[in-house]
């Protein structure tokens, strides 16, 4: 087609020449079959662009595979590990647990286990409602008293249970240091205080 057509602009550009037509008629006739010829070219252009509805090969294939990138709301988070669950003990259970500690290491110094956690054993019976005292890890038995003659601090030793008025938070000065901390301090059901603070010290009053 495009040869018959070129044909004819060569035909009729050598007609209108013998014939003695200007040259702009002559040029006028070769763009209009050049328009013709355009035309047809863009008429089948879009016939050979591929479809956006084709996927490239590779895409195929990995969809095909699952290989593809899933979609975010696919995506799992990994579950957390399960904690182990701490044994229930009742205040009776607890009490029987802390007396035995008492009778095998009731001596000041001694290693004193509250809840599995090793302790050393400060104080040993001094009032207030309390049995003992202890120092849990990175703690200094002088840094454990301190703490408890703050939480104390006013209370009769004889009449008065600490419990009764403890503080949320106590503020106690360790020799050791030469610093003071601040100890945040609570009492369980079980009657055990924990005042935890200062760096990464803990105290057990029982």
């Amino acid at each position: 087609m495009k040869r018959t057509f070129a044909t004819c602009a060569a035909a009729t550009a050598l007609s209108l020449g013998a014939c003695g037509a200007p040259a702009e008629d002559e040029a006028a006739a070769t763009s209009t079959v050049t328009q013709h010829v355009t035309a047809e070219e863009a008429t089948k252009a879009p016939a050979e662009t591929q479809s956006p509805n084709d996927a490239p090969a590779d895409t195929e294939a990995a969809e095909a595979t699952g290989t593809g990138t899933p979609p975010v709301e696919a995506t799992q988070t990994p579950d957390e590990p399960e904690q182990p669950e701490q044994p229930e003990q009742t205040l009776e259970e607890f009490q029987q647990v802390m007396h035995q500690e008492m009778v095998s290491n009731g001596n000041i110094g001694d290693t004193f286990t509250i809840d599995g956690q090793p302790t050393e054993l400060c104080v040993h019976g001094d009032g207030y409602g309390l049995n003992v005292v202890t120092a849990g890890e990175n703690t200094t038995c002088d840094f454990a008293r301190s703490v408890m003659n703050a939480a104390t601090a006013g209370l009769n030793p004889t009449g008065q249970n600490v419990r009764d008025s403890l503080p949320a938070s106590v503020h106690a000065g360790s020799p050791a240091t030469g610093e003071a901390y601040d100890m945040q301090c609570t009492n369980d059901e079980r009657n055990l205080i924990t005042c935890t603070g200062g760096s990464n010290a803990v105290v057990y009053m029982y």
